[in-house]
């Protein structure tokens, strides 16, 4: 049966759909690669590359019946939006259509975009700041008080691999809401928490979040973090470990807080009866997050993503694609306060109905994950056959995960291409020649494997990957590599985002003072977008009496 695309939607309706309240649900999702999305996006737009569609859009966007608008630049007949609404019609998604005339068209007739990664959260931790009050400590003062011996406690809000990358002398490691569990005694009046990250989003949250629940109201967020700390020349640590961590404070008084931070906020609560009407409501979105920092084997086979509290805010752009949908946190029901600390920041972000799941879940109660692997695909290799071929010389390896994981480690001589198309694969879908595909898990290595096997089925090639992928290389004891030329490049690195903690040497300076001034203006374009409504609490509330108020009226400066 032949596939036929729908009419593609105007830019002006797309706006209108975009600005129109109540919110209806609407997956708007850029399928171009990385590189392109950063250099300009509508402000609700998603990022979710045709390279590795296939495998993330059931995360992304679960319901099949969801309206999904999917753009790249112009909306070409051979471009990637119409590649993709061919996917995702074979994936059983019914309600696609394309972006008429793409970005282009958009930004032509005077639509707002921003460049850059993670922008709307970055733009909200800013504007957080202000209507919260939040002190900031500026590098310079701190390094002061660190050498007046004046009491501080500096404590780096990031996730622990991010942290032994490059972190401050001397800092404590407690990530995203695992801040909250702890606790914070000084005993002096001179004392002050200092929450610190890369550059400023979650410090921000780190700050504000411990003042807010009287954890440590003098909290403060270390300005511009390790970049700043780095620009004035003081010295950063690689491969760190943390300094003595702060101790947990118990389940009675965590619970106790997240009763009174529910309560004070209005922030919603589900229980089981509420989850299973959800599940079954065909016509609504439903993201379940379990935001504690370890995975639960229980919810294995279910569509409960495990994400810890801080990095479920710091990336909801690249978990959740449908806006307004409902979604729900599940966290220890002996107290629920990272539930409960999410809840009230992504409540705010207004992209989403968000609920704490009172109780304990069952995984009869979650949902099934959604379906992932690709059929049809040739008959894996494992390494050791994979090593005995190598032997032979008789084989290309070719890897298709992330740039970043390709830098970090691949197999010694591995060939790499981003798997946008297969184009790039032509020379080598050869008689005689096998071609063996991995990628960090070998899941997007099976998906490449079936389709250039369907691309070239008579060229006399062999089309293989490897189970397991580079986790499982390495597992068995082989080496890996970080060593490469140009000419391993099959395509260039399109799915890097310009982080600059991929920056070194000399360039690493200018890079970083570009980043911070970028990231302290971005609160103020984007903001000039009438679509983006943060709905911050009532200034004031965080300090006050508890008290059930909705959010107020949304920010727009």
């Amino acid at each position: 049966m032949s596939w036929t695309p729908k009419k593609p939607i105007v830019p002006a309706e797309l706006q209108a759909l975009l600005l129109a309240e109540p919110v209806a649900e609407l997956a708007l999702l850029d399928v171009r690669e990385t590189r392109w999305f950063v250099q300009r996006h509508p402000n609700l737009a998603r990022n979710a590359p045709l390279s590795g569609l296939e495998l993330q859009v059931g995360a992304l966007v679960p319901r099949r019946s969801t309206p999904v608008v999917l753009y790249d630049d112009y909306n070409a007949p051979d471009g990637a939006a119409q590649a993709a609404s061919a996917l995702l019609a074979r994936l059983g998604y019914t309600d696609v259509r394309t972006l008429d005339g793409g970005l282009q068209r958009w930004v032509t007739e005077g639509l707002p975009a921003i460049d850059g990664y993670g922008t709307l959260v970055k733009a909200f931790g800013d504007r957080a700041r202000l209507h919260y009050g939040t002190p900031a400590l500026p590098i310079d003062t701190l390094r002061a008080r660190q050498r007046e011996g004046l009491p501080t406690t500096l404590v780096d809000a990031r996730p622990r691999a991010e942290f032994a990358f490059l972190s401050l002398p001397g800092a404590r490691n407690h990530a995203g809401t695992e801040l909250a569990l702890r606790r914070f005694e000084a005993g002096d009046a001179e004392h002050v928490w200092a929450i610190n990250c890369f550059s400023r989003t979650r410090g921000i949250i780190g700050a504000t979040t411990l003042r807010l629940l009287g954890r440590a109201p003098d909290a403060v967020f270390v300005e511009d973090g390790v970049m700043a700390w780095g620009l004035q020349g003081a010295p950063t640590v690689q491969n760190a470990a943390p300094d003595d961590e702060l101790p947990p404070e118990s389940p009675e008084v965590l619970r106790r807080i997240a009763d009174e931070l529910l309560e004070r906020f209005a922030l919603p609560v589900a229980d089981a009866a509420q989850l299973a009407g959800w599940r079954a409501d065909e016509a609504r979105s439903l993201y379940l997050f379990d935001v504690r920092p370890a995975a639960d084997p229980a919810f294995a086979g279910t569509a409960v993503q495990q994400v810890p509290g801080g990095q479920l805010f710091m990336h909801f752009e690249n978990l959740v694609g449908t806006r307004g949908a409902r979604i729900v946190l599940l966290d220890d029901p002996a107290h629920r306060l990272r539930a409960a600390v999410t809840s009230f920041w992504l409540t705010q972000l207004n992209q989403a109905e968000v609920y704490v799941y009172d109780g304990a879940l069952s995984p009869d109660q979650a949902p099934c994950a959604p379906a992932a692997a690709v059929a049809d695909a040739p008959p894996p290799l494992d390494p050791e056959a994979l090593a005995q071929l190598r032997r032979n010389g008789a084989v290309t390896v070719i890897d298709v995960g992330a740039s970043l994981d390709y830098e970090r480690g691949h197999l010694p001589g591995a060939l790499y291409m981003l798997p946008a198309s297969l184009g790039p694969l032509a020379s080598h879908a050869a008689a005689g020649r096998t071609l063996v595909f991995t990628s960090p898990d070998g899941a997007a290595a099976r998906r490449v494997a079936r389709d250039a096997q369907q691309r070239w089925p008579g060229s006399g090639a062999v089309f293989t990957w490897l189970q397991g992928g580079t986790q499982a290389w390495k597992a068995s004891g082989r080496p890996l590599s970080t060593a490469f030329v140009p000419a391993q490049l099959l395509t260039p690195f399109d799915d890097d985002w310009g982080s600059v903690m991929r920056v070194f040497g000399p360039r690493r300076d200018a890079a970083w003072a570009d980043y911070l001034a970028w990231e302290r203006a971005l609160a103020a374009r984007v903001l000039q977008d009438p679509s983006v409504r943060f709905r911050f609490f009532p200034a004031g509330q965080e300090t006050g009496p508890a008290s059930a108020q909705a959010p107020g009226r949304a920010a727009r400066s």
